[in-house]
């Protein structure tokens, strides 16, 4: 399978929260812990400052397909960072995931080079997250047990990655 084309266009807060806003509210997200966000509920998620947070679009063919977003940037210096990635439905299963970490390593290493890691926490029952990351070299580090809690009160396994500079 060929790996899509994608650009990645950092996200201004100040002036694209309103669109961030409106694209994660108009798209479901079956394994965060909100499936749906209001409008409101998605202003809420931090896109900066650029010291501890960065975000970027993810545009397939000028339109966004998705938002990742790092965090923990300030404890970059201490080697470790984490990341969320949100794909629209439709682009999800088509290898925008796999091709989105794979961007992200690739920028994270190179624009921080004191980082050491990147780490990733997804449900345990979130299959094409974990494929993705193991893809990417990520190696399953740990498992929290019923750590995640979905809408429906059901408590989930949490699955631990993380990938460490001089991984393949």
């Amino acid at each position: 399978m060929s790996l899509p084309s994608l650009v990645f266009a950092e996200i201004s807060p100040e002036s694209e929260g309103e669109a961030v806003a409106s694209f994660l509210s108009c798209h479901t997200w079956p394994f965060h812990a909100r499936s749906t966000l209001t409008v409101d509920l998605a202003r809420k998620i931090k896109l900066g400052p650029a010291a501890e947070v960065r975000a970027f679009w993810i545009n397939e063919h000028g339109s966004p397909v998705g938002i990742v977003r790092i965090m923990d940037l300030d404890d970059s210096d201490d080697g470790s960072v984490m990341f969320d990635l949100r794909l629209a439905g439709g682009s999800r299963g088509r290898g925008i995931g796999r091709a989105a970490v794979a961007w992200l390593v690739v920028w994270l290493f190179a624009e921080y080079p004191a980082l050491f890691r990147i780490e990733a926490a997804t449900r345990i029952d979130n299959h094409a997250m974990r494929r993705v990351l193991e893809l990417n070299h990520f190696v399953l580090e740990g498992q929290l047990r019923q750590t995640w809690r979905s809408e429906e009160g059901i408590r989930h396994d949490t699955a631990l990655y993380g990938r460490l500079r001089h991984d393949a």
